[in-house]
């Protein structure tokens, strides 16, 4: 088998790990009310790495299966994860007159759309407000947050060296640094701003003024790092498009 064909049915098989992640533990559940109906400790409302660690186990479990599937699979040497330190040197930050004129761009239209579009988009979205609507944002939401943003770099990581190719490497270390600063960079704007939280349940137009810490979003920050690194430098479109789609409806 050759290594391409390798390689893909390695993505196939991420693809697969990272649907059960954003659904995890919902298999769990859904197997006891099947059977067992034994209390738990978790819900459909849980999502990994952050309630009932214990029970993440299991999918950890899963995981490490996938990892050593993959190592078993690979072609490499294990001074070749030497290049994820080599990548990590070639990683520079830019700047000039572009990133100053998007950074300003990016600005004005944040300010507009916080002067012209703020109400009617919460107007918009109370109105939207039902069972399904929540259920598949958040599905949608997980992929910003959680341990799934670590699953996709980590994975790019692994299967860059144990498949030699280099580019999948250079995604991982770019997300990694992206994530990190951008993570920085929204606390920082997260406390200059001082949003109040939207609490749609409670109303019209409530906020939780004990919570001045939702612009911007954290998970949103996110899901754009990481798919920024995709969308300027990979040569997939799919994979482009794949990740352009994903990190807007974590936004929306």
């Amino acid at each position: 088998m050759s290594i391409d064909v390798r390689r893909r049915l390695a993505a196939a098989g991420f693809v697969a790990l990272l649907i059960l992640a954003v659904f995890w533990p919902s298999p769990v559940v859904s197997i006891n009310l099947l059977c067992c109906n034994a209390p738990l400790a978790v819900d459909d409302l849980s999502f990994l790495g952050r309630e009932a660690p214990s029970w993440d186990v299991i999918f950890w479990c899963i995981a490490g299966v996938f990892l050593i599937a993959m190592l078993q699979t690979g072609d490499y040497a294990w001074r070749d994860f030497g290049q994820l330190a080599e990548a990590l040197r070639e990683v520079r930050p830019r700047g000039g007159w572009k990133l100053a004129a998007g950074a300003i761009a990016s600005a004005v239209i944040v300010a507009a759309v916080w002067r012209f579009a703020d109400a009617p988009a919460i107007a918009a979205a109370e109105r939207l407000k039902n069972d399904a609507v929540e259920d598949a944002i958040r599905i949608v939401n997980r992929f910003g947050g959680g341990m799934n943003p670590a699953l996709i770099a980590g994975f790019f990581a692994v299967a860059g060296v144990v498949y030699r190719t280099r580019r999948w490497v250079g995604y991982a270390v770019r997300m990694a640094a992206a994530g990190l600063a951008a993570g920085l960079l929204a606390q920082l704007a997260k406390a200059l701003v001082g949003r109040s939280r939207p609490e749609i349940w409670l109303g019209p137009f409530h906020f939780s003024y004990g919570e001045a810490s939702s612009f911007p979003s954290g998970h949103t920050v996110g899901a754009f790092a990481l798919a920024g690194v995709l969308l300027f430098g990979s040569r997939s479109l799919p994979l482009r498009v794949a990740a352009l789609l994903l990190a807007t409806a974590v936004g929306l």
